[in-house]
């Protein structure tokens, strides 16, 4: 996981959990003065690369489940995805913290955790794209092809908030797990687990059994 630590300059709950949800999966990216911003071109179209700082945490089942910082959970299908957007968040130091991602349509079929309503969409933020000018490049998020059209999967998520830069409301994945068969593949990163090994496979009716454990078994 990768996740940014920021300060907002309003003090409600809701605005700083927004806040903290832009890049809860995404990394501090920072922009000013940090030398990893860099023009991958000199020409008229020059694209700023920036980089996310990330690291990686244990994203099995069991931790996923008892993440304390999942505001939402719910199984869900991919509708579709949307252009690349750019999103940046400015500190009361002035410093400013600027991502790019991919917005990822998401029907809810079954809500776990939170207050999302089965049968409507959610936008789900897939770290890392091109938007604005900005290229940016992160290494510990889900690979983009787990969102395809018709992907079953399950999101353990932020609030469903937006930045100040954002125009409607998204939540970042904390973990994310997709269906395959009669299991879930932890889908968090790209490149398998949190420690470098194969990502964990869970038995499907396993795997429902702890989601139920999080909603009393409740639909």
């Amino acid at each position: 996981m990768s996740t940014v630590r920021i300060r907002r300059r309003t003090t409600t709950a809701a605005r700083a959990a927004a806040a903290a949800a832009l890049l809860a999966l995404g990394a501090t990216a920072c922009a000013g003065g940090d030398g990893r911003d860099r023009a991958a071109d000199q020409g008229r179209d020059a694209v700023r690369v920036v980089s996310g700082h990330s690291y990686a945490v244990d994203s099995s089942p069991e931790a996923a489940l008892a993440f304390p910082m999942n505001d939402n959970v719910f199984e869900g299908t991919v509708v579709g995805t949307r252009p690349d957007v750019y999103a940046k968040d400015v500190l009361d130091d002035g410093s400013v913290f600027e991502v790019v991602y991919t917005p990822v349509v998401v029907r809810i079929d079954r809500v776990h955790k939170g207050d999302l309503r089965k049968g409507s969409e959610v936008v789900v933020r897939s770290m890392g794209g091109t938007a604005g000018g900005v290229r940016y490049e992160i290494g510990e998020a889900p690979a983009k092809k787990t969102f395809a059209e018709g992907a079953s999967l399950v999101v353990f998520g932020s609030a469903h908030e937006a930045v100040d830069s954002e125009k409607s409301p998204a939540l970042t994945p904390n973990f994310l797990y997709r269906k395959s068969g009669g299991a879930f593949v932890d889908a968090t990163y790209a490149e398998g687990a949190h420690d470098g090994g194969p990502a964990d496979r869970v038995d499907r009716e396993k795997f429902l059994g702890g989601l139920r454990s999080l909603d009393g078994g409740a639909s």
